[in-house]
């Protein structure tokens, strides 16, 4: 009976801090479990967002409306689409801002050209100073609106920062750009130089890029396109089938 009593009380004694620590465990196991959960559910919330932003951005607009295919969107007019997607976008980047925050602003921005201009430019002057894709796609947005509407000195000043720091934006791309606003100021120098050099590597020449700026080139300076070398073959091109280049 004394070794019963005494090994209870052991029992006891020890079986007081396991269970503790047992629930504090199981405590631990649960939260984690649920912030998983949180987490896991927050982020699929947040791309179903997005997703719906990007289905507006991609909508057809056309009047009467077509026959509606399921997951289509569609609207009768620009204006209603251009204005669908900014909302869409605006609410994906304002709920899940850690998600979608940049993107989704950059795409609102864009839309938002469409029907508040200004508003549009002063997001994507703030988007285009940070260094990442998304900023050097607003960068590329503004030097397209600014060119749009005809402020050439600012659109090459945006071009030429975003040379600076292209990320993702293919270096031939700005210049195709920079040289089409050149053309526009009457400094034909500067655009053949652009369209020459662009026209001139053998990367370049058989690419859409390289095509527009050899056209460029035959309109404005004909005697440049002598001097470029014949673009490389891509090989025959058989009924049915795309280009096969030779081993």
């Amino acid at each position: 009976m004394a070794q019963y009593l005494a090994t209870s009380a052991w029992v006891k004694e020890r079986s007081s801090p396991i269970v503790k620590w047992s629930v504090i465990a199981a405590g631990l196991i649960a939260l984690g479990a649920l912030g998983w959960w949180f987490f896991s559910s927050r982020a699929k919330n947040a791309a179903e967002s997005m997703a719906r932003g990007m289905a507006t951005h991609r909508a057809i607009v056309q009047n009467p409306l077509p026959n509606p295919i399921p997951g289509q969107v569609a609207f009768t007019t620009e204006d209603e689409k251009h204005r669908a997607a900014y909302q869409a976008f605006t609410q994906a980047a304002n709920e899940y801002p850690s998600y979608n925050g940049d993107t989704a602003r950059y795409f609102a921005a864009v839309h938002q050209l469409h029907f508040e201009a200004d508003k549009a430019e002063a997001t994507l002057k703030e988007l285009a100073q940070k260094g990442s894709d998304v900023g050097a796609q607003a960068r590329m947005a503004l030097a397209q609106r600014y060119e749009a509407v005809g402020k050439n000195d600012d659109a090459i000043a945006e071009y030429q920062k975003l040379k600076a720091a292209p990320g993702q934006t293919p270096p031939a791309l700005i210049d195709l750009s920079m040289a089409r606003v050149y053309e526009t100021m009457g400094k034909t120098k500067e655009a053949v130089e652009l369209y020459f050099a662009i026209a001139n590597n053998k990367d370049l020449r058989s690419s859409d890029v390289g095509e527009a700026a050899v056209d460029r080139l035959a309109a404005i300076a004909p005697e440049k396109v002598d001097q470029l070398p014949p673009p490389e073959p891509t090989g025959p091109r058989f009924p049915g089938a795309g280009a096969m280049p030779f081993n």
